[in-house]
């Protein structure tokens, strides 16, 4: 039985469109479950397009298993719709493909996602699958282990889940800065070429609201891996200033994506 795929969407039809369309060429597509989390309005001009994109969503529910519609009645933003549907999903799975309205996907996405959480089921230390990756000159069939979480389609298993929400402490930026040293922030942003702990302080100032760093601080805190492909099975069409946490255009999404079928799996679970 393939994962079900939470699908987390809002106001942007288009979007949603193309991205339905990219995970229905999938061949896993046919025989998986779509459970589609709706966000609320935040003003009320936002349901006419809400409306638009429940519509795309039914319109489209044939390339699907089955289609699950989970509507909000208030805007719950985001962060707090991705945490909240993820948990309900894993609830009742043991794992989860998470796909947002604004990310299209390669061919063999599902098939990717899917063996992989089955490969690496009960190997503990892996808490994440990647879907994307920034552009390297590489292998595209090869995958390895890297620290680093992305949050561009992806997928986990429920007892990893299970652990993050255990911790109500996890999502305050506050206790995340209480228990970071300055050696951790530093291995946190790959030895000082990423920069990913500034979204902790632009979370404790206000300035954003994500809930991706804090998934990502966890695994790094538990000392867990992601599993990544060499070439990234994933594009972020949001980088248009549609969306809430994105904007601008950026070299780290103009790449093809990766139709490799085959998959060249490490042959040791530790970071390369």
């Amino acid at each position: 039985m393939y994962s079900p795929i939470a699908f987390f969407c809002f106001d942007r039809p288009y979007h949603t469109y193309r991205s339905l369309l990219n995970l229905g060429q999938n061949k896993e597509a046919k025989d998986t479950d779509l459970i589609a989390f709706l966000d609320g309005p935040r003003q009320a001009k936002d349901l006419i397009k809400i409306e638009l994109v429940e519509k795309i969503l039914i319109d489209n529910s044939h390339l699907f298993k089955s289609l699950k519609i989970v509507k909000s009645n208030i805007n719950l933003s985001s962060a707090l719709n991705i945490r909240k549907g993820v948990s309900e999903i894993l609830s009742n799975y043991k794992s989860v493909i998470v796909v947002e309205d604004d990310i299209l996907v390669s061919k063999n996405f599902l098939n990717y996602m899917n063996k992989s959480l089955e490969k690496y089921e009960n190997s503990k230390k892996v808490w994440h699958i990647n879907g994307y990756n920034y552009p390297l000159k590489s292998n595209n069939n090869d995958y390895y282990f890297i620290r680093l979480m992305h949050c561009w389609g992806w997928a986990t298993w429920q007892d990893r889940w299970a652990k993050f929400l255990s911790n109500p402490l996890i999502n305050d930026p506050y206790y995340i800065n209480s228990i970071f040293n300055k050696e951790m922030r530093r291995e946190l942003d790959l030895n000082s070429k990423g920069n990913f702990w500034s979204q902790i302080e632009a979370n404790r100032l206000k300035k954003i609201n994500t809930w991706a760093i804090f998934w990502y601080c966890f695994i790094f805190y538990k000392k867990g891996l992601c599993l990544s492909p060499s070439m990234s099975h994933t594009k972020n069409i949001g980088l248009d200033n549609s969306g809430q946490n994105c904007s601008g255009t950026s070299n780290i999404n103009n790449q093809i994506l990766n139709n490799n079928a085959s998959i060249n799996f490490p042959y040791e679970i530790r970071e390369n």
